[in-house]
């Protein structure tokens, strides 16, 4: 039997210089030497193709983001976030005594709010970039990316910012009761009036007057210039028999006659805000408003006779959320998103409250007490995180970022991220 198998080794063993092939049954030693080579065209091909592939996603990731990307928004992102121009990072102390909720705005990292006493503006590190003393009683600012109008309500005087400088301060004939800023810095505001109720005067750029519309039938309460300053939607108040009465008129500042104007009964318009190019939405106590630029009427959104808790506006995703109480205290609210049409796009069901709401794409969050939730667009909770305390609002940043103005700070939270000082996840 051993002789058996050892034949039979070695058998095999004479048998193993034989030569090797390769699945191609090719000897591996002419397989191994055999080249490919690519010709100089087909690199180039290959090369260009690389090239178009790129300036495409480059075209594509532009066109998505042409609002944004105006030579204003890139100067300031090139001085202020690439150029070195580094601060100590969140948080940081506010400038003056307080700074009401509505005087807080972020874009695209960037802070901007209007305390008691200064216009203030931070780049994404917490650098101090603008600081201007303002002498209001009652400061109000509105935002528009990196503009900036902020006046003193019931009284004359008001000024335009941008995100690094002051650029005019102005006198109005009467005072003001609301106005509003574009991106392009086109802007407007609204003053009682020399017999009318109130009256209209809209600026461009180099702060001239373009415009200007007397109200004879209603107090304005709430304007809003549309993206490229040509024309604003007014909501005014009157009483008509023996109940409040809005009027809303869609003006076009080439036009000395509104483009459209309805009244709506029974209900008081709290803000009003221009979320795409040509629809506005304005949000009421018992329901929100679609006003499509050129039609007849106007598109109701219906709160089902829950009240509204909190609301805010998203332009930058044409979308506008609403934060409605299942109960008279408040402390659970169903959250709703709607874009530019008035149509439904999520409903959140939360059982938290809603002091401030927010939304950054089709994440949406709100603060209740010093506690941030945050909820994906499917509606799942997706962290809670700690604000501080003194937590007045919040404003996401992007998914996983948020900044929540105190009652004395600036705070950058990372719902990612716990171990930064200046964040925590339970």
């Amino acid at each position: 039997m051993f002789n058996k198998i050892k034949g039979r080794y070695a058998e095999r063993k004479a048998n193993s210089e034989r030569t090797v092939i390769s699945y191609e049954d090719m000897p591996l030693e002419d397989y191994e030497q055999e080249k490919t080579e690519i010709s100089p065209q087909a690199v180039k091909k290959i090369i260009l193709a690389a090239v178009a592939i790129l300036l495409l996603g480059l075209a594509i990731f532009a066109f998505a983001n042409r609002d944004r990307l105006t030579w204003d928004n890139i100067s300031v992102w090139w001085n202020y976030e690439v150029m070195g121009n580094t601060g100590k990072g969140y948080p940081v102390s506010i400038v003056g005594s307080q700074v009401e909720p509505g005087n807080f705005d972020v874009n695209q990292g960037r802070v901007a709010y209007a305390s008691d006493t200064s216009f203030i503006t931070l780049n994404s590190t917490g650098k101090e970039v603008n600081n201007v003393q303002l002498r209001y009683s009652k400061p109000v600012m509105k935002a528009a990316e990196n503009r900036f109008l902020t006046f003193g309500l019931g009284e004359k005087s008001y000024q335009i910012q941008s995100f690094d400088s002051s650029s005019y301060s102005g006198s109005a004939e009467n005072i003001i009761l609301t106005g509003d800023v574009s991106s392009g810095g086109r802007y407007c505001i609204v003053t009682e009036g020399n017999g009318f109720y109130s009256e209209l005067y809209a600026f461009d750029q180099n702060n001239n007057r373009i415009f200007k519309y007397s109200f004879s039938e209603y107090y304005i309460n709430s304007v809003a210039i549309n993206r490229d300053g040509t024309g604003c939607v007014c909501c005014g108040i009157n009483g008509r028999n023996g109940t409040i009465e809005t009027g809303v008129y869609v003006l076009d500042f080439s036009s000395e006659q509104p483009v459209s104007k309805y009244a709506i009964s029974g209900d008081y318009i709290l803000d009003c805000k221009y979320i795409s190019g040509g629809r506005a939405i304005l949000v009421g106590e018992d329901a929100s408003y679609v006003v499509r630029v050129g039609d007849e009427s106007y598109g109701t959104v219906d709160y089902g006779g829950k009240p509204l808790k909190n609301f805010c506006f998203s332009p930058s995703s044409g979308a506008f959320a609403l934060a409605l109480s299942k109960s008279g205290d408040g402390r659970s609210c169903t959250l709703i998103t709607y874009n530019d049409n008035g149509e439904k796009i999520a409903e959140i069901d939360n059982q938290y409250g809603a002091e401030s709401l927010t939304m950054y794409k089709g994440t949406v969050a709100v603060l209740d007490g010093n506690t941030i939730y945050s909820y994906d667009s499917a509606g799942t909770l997706r962290c809670s995180a700690y604000a501080g305390t003194g937590a007045k609002r919040v404003i996401l940043a992007s998914d996983t970022t948020a900044y929540v103005l105190s009652l004395n700070q600036i705070r950058l939270i990372d719902f990612n991220n716990p171990a930064t000082p200046d964040s925590a996840v339970k």
